[in-house]
């Protein structure tokens, strides 16, 4: 039987407090996520999307499309 294949890996090591160790323990357990990589990866995404998405993108997305149905609607 084949193995399977695993993604590239890097090591990274953090030199932090005990405190910081145990609570990002304490969130990979919240977390439920397989391994502690999966959830350094999981809180990097969600501080970086968080930086970077604008919270009122959906809103005005929403807005210009409803902008362009109706012009749609008015030429047909």
């Amino acid at each position: 039987m084949p193995t399977p294949k695993k993604t590239p890996a890097t090591q990274f090591h953090v030199d932090c407090t005990l405190e910081t160790k145990n609570r990002f323990n304490r969130l990979h357990e919240a977390m439920s996520c397989k391994t502690k990589a999966e959830t350094f990866a999981a809180i990097i995404y969600s501080t970086t999307a968080a930086d970077t998405l604008d919270p009122h993108l959906l809103e005005r997305l929403e807005h210009k499309l409803d902008r362009a149905l109706e012009r749609y609607d008015s030429m047909i």
